[in-house]
């Protein structure tokens, strides 16, 4: 057996003394300031100097743990002082010694990035020590507090980025466009050229995909967007708005200079095919629509339905081709889908009706709801008309119209009436709340307009509406929630968007003159709309037993046939 190995014996290492940079040109006081800080339990090593010069000279050589200067020196006085030992490391912790009569002097370095600051009359040998191991660990959790929050600036400003970036292509995304739609339309109010929207569609991009798989199609989409980058200007913008779908805003753009890009973007999406690295070529090409960005559809999903009816003629001509409606009229380029639907196409098809809103207890009007009708035959009635426009995929750009239609006809009304039109909660996210507000008159009462939103319309949770809700309030619109009490009513839509008023649906109105339970069932609800402090109107008002039953239960405001038909 071999010698056993001798056991070694670990010498704790005393821990490093904190060692503070004393700049003080009284060699008495430094003397008394370093016995005091020698004699603690832990005691520190204390390095002089007499003069600042002399203490940045000993601050660049390093192994410094905190500066304890005097603010008046004889080659540096005041603020000043603290400045330049500041400006020369600012990652060293600083404790100012001030006269009785520079408080304010010590305050101000403090504001400016000092830790403390100790009055020379009223040293404290005891607190001296403490002070300055406090401004040691107050400088390193600021440090640290300045890291992190530098971090979570980092991450925010890359979750932005994400949230305008298609993570793909890595071109912006609607959202991304939107943001630069909207900054480009305020520049037209301002005298600049509009913008010219070109919406490029690659063909029959789906046998891509199903043929050589969805990889494949991806190499495709991130080399159509490298050649239409190649083919735009520093000033354009460029986007994927989803799937196979491009949209490029021309900026400073003349319509005949923007259809020249156009057809440059054509030839370059078809001239080249895309190599595979198993050998294949594709033959990629695309067809554009053009047309021009206006005020009067200022959201991303007007503008694609616009150039989507656009980029139909260039589908329907046999693809990869350019065409373009640039005269600026988005009614004319709305009015080609119903063409198939009435020979008189090239009338308008909107007009408005309007339908009063009555005081039930004393008998007068209050105020107008404003609706819209479709004078196309088959699309009278509104269910019918929006259900279209949603099956189309323009129902955001028609109930813009319509509400621009609405409030036109609304201008008409005594300026003691309400205003009520109504909105889509879809048209409410998608077009920016600065861009609906322009609609509504510039001068206006707080409680001239009111915005009706059905609550058979919102789809899933509400809180999605609660920011577009807050600035039309903000700007002193009132907020009713419409169709309350059918169908699929929910509390938490009331309780998240706080309307200002709440509609009673019909269909809770129709015979609640005779039956009991209908009744007490509104009760219930207009207890809920106490609670909200909201007004309740009911609607579909057809019977005089109804309306009586309806002012027994003590409802203030109502409309219906029984009152005024819309008209």
């Amino acid at each position: 057996m071999g010698n056993p190995e001798p056991e070694t014996c670990s010498v704790p290492v005393p821990p490093a003394r904190t060692r503070v940079l004393l700049i003080e040109d009284d060699l008495d006081y430094s003397k008394l300031i370093r016995l005091r800080l020698m004699r603690d339990s832990d005691p520190f090593d204390v390095v002089y100097a007499a003069s600042l010069a002399e203490g940045m000279s000993r601050l660049a050589e390093g192994g410094v743990d905190i500066v304890l200067i005097d603010l008046g020196l004889k080659d540096s006085q005041g603020l000043r002082t603290f400045l330049r030992l500041h400006e020369a490391a600012p990652d060293i912790p600083t404790v100012i010694l001030s006269g009785a009569d520079q408080d304010g002097l010590a305050v101000e370095a403090i504001q400016r990035g000092a830790q403390d600051y100790l009055v020379k009359g009223r040293l404290d040998g005891r607190m001296l020590p403490r002070i300055l191991r406090y401004a040691i660990e107050r400088h390193e959790i600021t440090k640290k507090l300045y890291s992190i929050t530098e971090d979570l600036r980092a991450a925010n400003s890359q979750l932005e980025k994400q949230a305008l970036l298609d993570p793909l292509t890595e071109l912006f995304n609607r959202r991304g466009l939107q943001q630069v739609l909207s900054r480009e339309l305020e520049m037209t109010r301002r005298g600049e050229e509009p913008p010219i929207a070109l919406l490029v569609d690659l063909d029959d991009f789906k046998r891509v995909n199903d043929t050589l798989g969805h990889a494949v199609g991806d190499v495709v989409l991130k080399d159509t967007a490298r050649k239409l980058q190649e083919c735009l200007r520093v000033t354009d913008y460029l986007a994927r708005i989803g799937g196979d779908e491009f949209m490029i805003l021309l900026t400073h753009t003349k319509p005949a200079e923007g259809l020249l890009i156009a057809e440059r973007i054509r030839l370059s999406i078809s001239g080249e095919p895309i190599s595979l690295t198993s050998g294949h070529l594709i033959k990629v090409s695309g067809s554009v629509g053009v047309i021009t960005a206006t005020a009067m559809t200022p959201s991303i999903d007007e503008l694609l339905c616009r150039s989507h009816i656009v980029l139909h003629k260039s589908k329907k001509a046999g693809k990869n081709r350019v065409s373009s409606c640039l005269d600026g009229d988005d009614g004319a380029a709305s009015q080609d889908v119903f063409s198939g639907m009435h020979e008189d196409a090239g009338a308008t098809c909107l007009t408005t009706v309007k339908q009063p809103i009555f005081n039930l207890s004393e008998g007068h009007e209050i105020a107008y709801e404003i609706l819209s009708r479709c004078t196309l035959t088959g699309f009278e009635m509104p269910d019918d008309f929006f259900r279209f426009c949603m099956e189309k995929n323009m129902l955001t750009l028609m109930d813009h119209r319509c509400l621009r239609s609405c409030l036109a006809a609304a201008g008409q009304l005594p300026r003691n009436l309400r205003r009520h039109v109504n909105l889509f909660p879809s048209t409410m996210i998608d077009v920016p709340t600065e861009h609906l507000l322009r609609s509504f008159a510039a001068e206006r009462r707080s409680d001239t307009y009111c915005v009706e939103i059905s609550e058979q319309q919102i789809i899933g949770d509400p809180s999605y509406l609660v920011p577009s809700v807050n600035a039309l309030k903000h700007s002193g619109i009132l907020i009713a929630i419409d169709d309350v009490g059918f169908g699929r009513s929910c509390v938490e839509s009331l309780v998240l968007l706080e309307p200002d008023i709440i509609k009673i649906d019909k269909r809770f109105v129709w015979g609640i003159g005779r039956e009991r339970s209908r009744r007490q069932a509104l009760r219930r609800l207009l207890r809920v709309a106490e609670v909200l402090m909201a007004e309740v109107v009911a609607e579909g008002i057809e019977t005089r037993d109804d309306l009586e039953a309806l002012k027994d239960l003590g409802v203030l405001y109502g409309q219906g046939y029984l009152l005024g038909r819309p008209a």
